[in-house]
């Protein structure tokens, strides 16, 4: 019993090891080879070897085991990465002591809370087992929730899914102390096979939960995707309807000229100069206001003035002395166009006052972009952030990080005001 106790527990514990540093490589490399079936029989050999050298009991050896196979692995069968093959390899070798630190640890707490609350199976066999299964369990976690955010930061998490890794967790664990409870009444064998089960059930639904996170993460991307494309859609149609007028305009132009010729030759001066004032008021509509010294931005805050015109929104430019000529065209269409988006869309619920101010100034070596706008009730706002954060909100904040700013939010009475701090880059010479 006590080889096959033996067994079972490396075993756990290289498929554990094994299968999270192999991730490890898969999320951060490119593999060297094509042949997908050779990289599925690779960490299973991997976990075969590296078993049978553990039945050795020799822990300096089962550690060289593990550094060279996945130091081999890293060096010769993936690239890419920081720093090439030695960066791989050390980077491999770092993530294999924090497992092995996180494992150890585990198996400290756990003998910890036994021995606190008095539960501590007197079979060796029985503690061994359980130890094995917890020390996991803290792996697992600790890899899913902490280590994988910072080994691969493209996921996107709420606090009811961080909730939801804490329950299972500890779902796990009160099993754990429930075998070990019963374990002077179950056979050891069934006992380890209750151990391996609650293993290998959590690491398969926290792949599964992180799986889903990955999905929110493509899906939130095609969210902004289109987004984008449907804001740019929109200024083509509007640069469209605009371009018809023109074109109707343009065409009738020699009929208003010679009008104004017909007036002139009669002598109708006054008329004439009223007509003329009248042509040049309906040329002028299609000319941008001058905002800012930005074409681009100057564009956009038209159109937004005139959208809000068209809601009965009061649409102010209180100032403009921060230069943003240091933005990408694309970031100002998205970081302003959603601003102002969601200032008109939050005033044309109100029934009374409904307004959406802009300002932009510039503040040492950062430019200061504040919207205030008028909200209907009490908008729920946390450390600074809207509750409530759709895609439009997201990409006014992706834009803020591209430029090392920030976006806050805080309410007063009737209105909310959104500040956007944005760093200028340095100038090069």
């Amino acid at each position: 019993m006590d080889r096959m106790l033996l067994i079972f527990c490396s075993l756990v514990s290289c498929i554990i090891i094994v299968n999270i540093l192999f991730r490890f490589m898969e999320e951060r490399y490119k593999r060297v080879f094509e042949s997908e079936n050779f990289y599925r029989f690779l960490p299973v050999a991997s976990v075969l070897f590296i078993t049978w050298i553990n039945t050795f009991m020799v822990p300096a050896l089962n550690m060289a085991a593990h550094f060279l196979l996945l130091g081999f692995s890293a060096l010769f069968l993936y690239s890419g990465g920081k720093g090439g093959r030695i960066g791989r390899m050390a980077e491999v070798g770092a993530a294999y002591i924090m497992i092995a630190v996180s494992e150890s640890l585990g198996m400290l707490f756990f003998d910890f809370l036994l021995e606190l609350t008095g539960r501590t199976p007197q079979n060796l066999e029985i503690l061994k087992s359980m130890e094995t299964a917890f020390s996991k369990l803290v792996v697992l976690f600790l890899y899913y929730v902490v280590f994988g955010r910072f080994w691969k930061k493209t996921g996107l998490r709420t606090g009811k899914q961080y909730i939801l890794y804490l329950i299972m967790f500890l779902y796990s664990v009160i099993n754990i102390f429930a075998v070990s409870a019963i374990s002077e009444e179950e056979s050891p064998l069934i006992l380890m096979m209750e151990a391996g089960s609650i293993i290998f059930s959590n690491m398969y639904m926290l792949y599964f939960v992180q799986f889903s996170d990955e999905r929110n993460v493509y899906k939130y991307q095609v969210e902004m995707m289109e987004q984008k494309e449907k804001m740019r859609y929109e200024s083509y149609e509007a640069q469209l309807e605009k371009y018809i007028e023109a074109v109707g305009m343009l065409h009738d132009m020699d009929k208003h000229i010679r009008q104004m010729e017909y007036m002139y030759q009669k002598n109708l001066i006054r008329e004439a100069s009223g007509y003329a004032r009248q042509i040049g008021e309906i040329l002028q509509s299609f000319m941008p206001v001058a905002y800012t010294d930005n074409a681009i931005l100057n564009c956009l805050l038209t159109d937004k003035a005139k959208q809000a015109e068209k809601k009965g929104i009061v649409f102010c430019v209180e100032g403009f002395t921060g230069d943003i000529n240091f933005m990408a065209p694309a970031d100002i269409t998205s970081l302003f166009g959603n601003l102002l988006d969601n200032g008109i869309a939050a005033a044309v619920k109100c029934e009374s006052e409904k307004s959406v101010r802009l300002s932009v100034e510039a503040s040492h070596d950062m430019v200061s972009v504040r919207s205030v706008n008028t909200v209907r009730g009490e908008v729920l706002i946390k450390d600074g952030m809207l509750a409530e954060r759709g895609i439009g909100i997201m990409n006014m904040e992706r834009c803020a990080e591209i430029y090392g700013g920030s976006v806050m939010y805080w309410q007063e009475g009737k209105e909310i005001t959104c500040d956007i701090m944005l760093n200028r880059p340095e100038e090069k010479e």
